[in-house]
């Protein structure tokens, strides 16, 4: 999955020819599986709210890339026909459409996501360095070190890293944050969690399609398997409650299959990048830049030709940031 992304990415870049293109920071890609045998971190500030969905909030790579996955989708719902074979969906019991059980969705993250899957030391080297079978799922063992861990945290307004929720936080409004009120992101972690238990389909695609679940999670670097079960899943299941019983069917607390690059060696950037964002989704014909920190399209490169695009126009989805 790591060498399919970076591969994809380097053939994107390699159409964009622009000086402001230092270095990347983090590449996420969404690989769509169909049998056995088949082979960012800017943030918009308060300020640049759309009320119009102008503006894309949040380009952290996994975010852009499950952003570009909801486009897969909406395209492929369009060329459903009811009673003909689909390639994706099938009809399922309850009138909605169900992707078919030889297909599965495997995402990939050059480094782990912000919030709780970050949230623990490198230097715990033995652990990251255990060595990894690639035939067989490892059960998770979330580890629970920490009265921090397992918090739902927020991304800082422009800046790195996040940082917990208040205790007595309720609720963010548009004038709040318009007169001055931090906006607050929810974390990659969080985010991820989230599609783990409502799937990555969202609100709207829940009315005709049935939960979509990532089958596995990769990672490039700052992988720990314990403290990212606990942060993408298992921290959901503590309670007395299972919390499947609290679910409506077909619902679930998703367990996803993760591992780490064993083969693929994905460079690490420490040095600033600039708040640029490259993305791609199939069917697309070119690569788009957007700049993360305004939630705006800049540059569109379409069959190798430049021109100014429509700010907020064609969100897709394999990412990264320079």
């Amino acid at each position: 999955m790591a060498a399919l992304t970076h591969r994809g990415f380097t053939a994107l870049v390699s159409q964009i020819t622009c000086e402001a293109f230092a270095g990347r920071k983090v590449v996420a890609g969404l690989v769509m599986k169909r049998s056995e045998e088949d082979t960012g971190n800017r943030c918009i500030t308060g300020q640049q709210l759309s009320l119009h969905g102008n503006t894309v909030n949040d380009s952290h790579a996994e975010i852009i890339t499950r952003r570009g996955f909801l486009r897969f989708l909406y395209g492929q719902l369009l060329e459903y026909e009811p009673g003909r074979p689909h390639p994706m969906f099938e009809p399922s019991t309850n009138g909605k459409l169900c992707v078919r059980p030889n297909i599965t969705f495997h995402l990939y993250i050059s480094t782990a996501p912000c919030g709780d899957g970050a949230l623990f030391s490198p230097r715990d080297v033995d652990r990251q360095k255990a060595s990894v079978d690639p035939r067989i799922r490892p059960p998770h063992e979330p580890i629970f070190s920490s009265n921090v861990q397992g918090l739902t945290r927020t991304k800082m307004e422009g800046g790195e890293g996040t940082i917990p929720i208040e205790a007595g936080f309720k609720v963010q409004t548009f004038d709040g944050i318009q007169r001055g009120e931090r906006l607050r992101t929810m974390s990659c972690t969080d985010k991820i969690c989230r599609w783990n238990t409502v799937g990555m389909q969202g609100a709207l695609l829940s009315h005709f399609l049935e939960p979509v679940y990532l089958d596995s999670l990769t990672l490039g670097l700052l992988y720990d398997h314990g403290h990212l079960a606990r942060a993408v899943c298992c921290r959901l299941g503590r309670g007395e409650v299972e919390l499947d019983s609290l679910l409506p069917a077909p619902f679930r607390l998703n367990h996803p299959w993760l591992g780490r690059v064993t083969v693929c060696d994905p460079p690490r950037e420490v040095q600033k990048t600039k708040a640029l964002s490259v993305n791609w989704s199939y069917g697309d014909k070119g690569p788009e830049v957007t700049d993360g920190t305004q939630g705006i399209c800049l540059t569109r490169f379409d069959s190798f030709s430049i021109f100014r695009a429509v700010p907020g126009k064609n969100v897709l989805d394999v990412e990264t940031e320079f």
